[in-house]
């Protein structure tokens, strides 16, 4: 058998014709008809040149010999003759092997015929054995990741006065598709004052948003799109008559974020988004000559920006 890198080197048909050649008459039988089996290998050297296992079994498969032959040279057919001899000798170790035995390359010509019949001699069947060479194990597929994170919220034109919010967020990123970002953010009150009166906002909100835009491994830029939706409670102070009331709170968003990793799984990032309400309410009140007296309505387009320290669980 002809190893990996072994494919130009003496053939099991041509080593036969070698080994006969050496006996000086026919020693190789079908597998049905062989008392004596010979297996063998050759390969590269682990250094250079070339190696040959030789190993002979009885007719039982039991082990009687093996023979290990190695050459230097860079040619594989240098080690062709000891070959032929080492096998000759394991099928009959007491027969006068011929000299003179041809080269490989050349089979010698079929011996003549004994005038008188000879005892049956050992025989040896040479055969190809293949290893099946499983295939390799495909890559563990890549796990979700999962960063959770804090900070403060600063936004304008959101508020009557520029406001400031605790916001909690985290990001989702599934295996080969887009991250996704979800959470929430508490704003502190925020009062309008229209003379001796005012009015107080309290407003808290949740957002999802997808982001398909990712660049970076340890910095990453990233652009997501989203939708924000809220609650905003409003109270007069003041008035003649104070009511309090709560309104839905509804609008788009566009941010971009950018994330570093620090040590271990800590991370560190800020983020500028624009706003765009899609409810913007007019809260007014009515003075004393019946008239209407705007005190707030959401800008058009707002703006908001926040720092997060956050971990990244791979």
């Amino acid at each position: 058998m002809r190893l990996a890198g072994a494919e130009a080197c003496v053939g099991a048909r041509a080593l036969a014709q070698a080994v006969e050649a050496r006996l000086g008459r026919a020693a190789l039988v079908s597998a049905a008809r062989a008392e004596l089996t010979v297996e063998g290998r050759i390969e590269p050297g682990g250094t250079g040149g070339w190696r040959a296992e030789i190993a002979v079994a009885d007719a039982g498969g039991a082990v009687l010999g093996t023979r290990e032959i190695a050459t230097a040279s860079p040619r594989c057919s240098a080690i062709d003759d000891e070959l032929a001899l080492a096998i000759a000798l394991m099928i009959d170790p007491s027969a006068k092997l011929s000299p003179g035995a041809p080269p490989l390359a050349a089979p010698a010509p079929p011996p003549a015929p004994s005038p008188a019949p000879s005892p049956p001699a050992p025989q040896v069947i040479v055969q190809r054995v293949l290893v099946p060479v499983p295939p390799p194990a495909p890559p563990p597929p890549a796990p979700w990741r999962v960063e959770v994170g804090a900070g403060p919220l600063f936004g304008l034109g959101l508020l009557p006065s520029p406001g400031i919010a605790a916001a909690l967020r985290a990001r989702l990123t599934p295996p080969r598709s887009w991250s996704f970002e979800v959470g929430g953010a508490i704003w502190l009150p925020n009062e309008a004052t229209t003379g001796a009166s005012s009015t107080r906002f309290s407003w808290g909100e949740g957002f999802v948003s997808a982001c398909p835009v990712s660049l970076g491994g340890e910095t990453r830029l990233s652009a997501c799109a989203g939708v924000r939706l809220g609650a905003l409670q409003v109270g007069g102070l003041g008035f003649g008559v104070d009511r309090a009331d709560e309104r839905l709170t509804a609008g788009g968003a566009l941010d971009v974020r950018l994330t570093r990793q620090l040590a271990g799984p800590l991370t560190v990032g800020g983020g500028l988004g624009l706003i765009v309400p899609i409810v913007r309410d007019t809260f007014y009140y009515i003075d004393a000559q019946g008239r209407d007296r705007e005190v707030f309505r959401m800008a058009p387009l707002a703006g908001a920006a926040d720092v997060v320290i956050g971990v990244d669980f791979p």
